[in-house]
């Protein structure tokens, strides 16, 4: 039967690099006390000018000529990002505007920092139907336009940065070869622990937003530390191994583990628990920061333009975002 494997990866990574350095101007913070809670040095940072459809437009060509497609042969094209370019409509109608995308079919999802896990599984069942031939999914993030540089929001402030990557999809007969699992997760009694109040329609008033709401700091990121840091802990852990119990393999058989990049000291805590050697493990969250969903397709083409992962390897993604959501991809390259 025909499943589906990534056919082309594609990052793109805005110029302008923050330090911790930088952070320790704009508020109440230190490079020591940045890297003892988080591991992260440095971040990117895109310019006021631009967006998320942006990034994500030179992420998306970067994977379609990596495939070695032209971008008329995308026939799908799925967008994950908490940062779009307008509150309305869909952030992947600006993107598909950008890419030449006419008339395909293409929409959003909200599944934060597990986006491309979401977008993989998705994009799987639409080849095994035979709906869709090859899928492009983008997850793009400006993560720097959201910061909150006051006491209540450095806690997350100091983990993030920007960028986009991207993955295309096509068919595989080959069973031994593509996508071999996919699993994905969702708990919502976790939502507030990491969330953004406003603007919402849960705010039990008819304005949608209110200039207080800018002022108390609705508008931005709150974090819940702990819970956060618990809760992904446990959720990657266990995504990877039901991923390894679905396809009948061991942890012994995986070549490269690619986590969310969520902050160091939660990946240390992953590999522990997982028990996967050090040296089989993808990080770049020290000199990236934590950029959302763009975290996984960026690390996944960074790894295989290193060589770190190549064709033959199997490679073992696992995420967990806010929400909460979380989950998987077992994939032979």
């Amino acid at each position: 039967m025909t499943h589906s494997r990534i056919l082309g990866t594609g990052r793109y990574l805005p110029p302008k690099v923050t330090t911790n350095a930088d952070l320790e101007k704009v508020m109440d913070t230190t490079d020591k006390f940045i890297v003892e809670r988080t591991g992260v040095r440095s971040r990117f940072h895109a310019e006021a000018g631009v967006s998320a459809s942006d990034l994500g437009a030179l992420a998306a060509q970067a994977a379609v000529a990596d495939a070695g497609l032209k971008m008329s042969d995308i026939d799908l094209l799925i967008m994950n990002t908490i940062t779009p370019d307008h509150a309305d409509p869909g952030c992947v109608c600006f993107l598909g505007a950008k890419l030449g995308l006419v008339g395909v079919a293409a929409f959003d999802i909200r599944q934060q920092c597990t986006g491309l896990l979401y977008g993989m599984a998705m994009a799987d069942a639409f080849i095994k139907s035979g709906k869709f031939r090859h899928p492009l999914i983008v997850c793009s993030e400006v993560l720097s336009k959201r910061i909150d540089c006051s006491n209540d929001g450095r806690n997350i402030a100091i983990l993030l940065g920007d960028g986009a990557g991207a993955v295309v999809m096509g068919p595989c007969d080959d069973p031994k070869r593509g996508v071999l699992w996919t699993g994905i997760h969702s708990d919502g009694r976790g939502a507030k622990a990491l969330y953004t109040a406003a603007p919402g329609s849960a705010l039990g008033r008819m304005e949608h937003i209110t200039k207080d709401d800018v002022d108390a700091g609705r508008v931005h990121f709150r974090m819940d530390g702990k819970a956060v840091f618990e809760n992904g802990v446990a959720g990657m852990t266990g995504a990877a191994f039901e991923a390894l119990d679905g396809a009948g393999l061991t942890l012994a058989d995986v070549d490269v583990l690619i986590p969310h990049q969520a902050n160091l000291r939660m990946l240390e805590v992953v590999v522990q628990k997982t028990g996967m050697p050090k040296e089989k493990v993808f990080i770049n969250v020290e000199d990236h920061g934590n950029i959302a969903s763009a975290c996984l397709p960026i690390a996944l083409d960074e790894a295989r333009k290193q060589g770190m992962v190549t064709d033959g390897k199997l490679v073992l993604l696992v995420g967990f975002g806010s929400g909460f959501v979380w989950g998987s991809a077992l994939v032979k390259m």
